[in-house]
């Protein structure tokens, strides 16, 4: 399983992404906690460790992910 993790900086950008995914069959789950959950933590640390991808933002991971 692939984690995806996305920061949007708006509540536009959030629905923006929330119904693109939807379109391209990628479960999404919107965590809205001031603490990062079990899963976000690991998906960041993962990315630190080089085990993932770091995108600035959704054009970026799109590209990246070739999309």
């Amino acid at each position: 399983m692939t984690t995806i993790v996305i920061k949007p900086k708006s509540k536009e950008e959030q629905d923006l992404l929330t119904v693109l995914l939807k379109k391209m069959n990628i479960e999404a789950e919107i965590v809205e906690e001031s603490v990062s959950a079990y899963e976000t933590r690991k998906a960041m640390d993962d990315v630190r460790n080089k085990k993932g991808v770091k995108a600035k933002n959704a054009d970026e991971l799109f590209n990246r992910l070739g999309i």
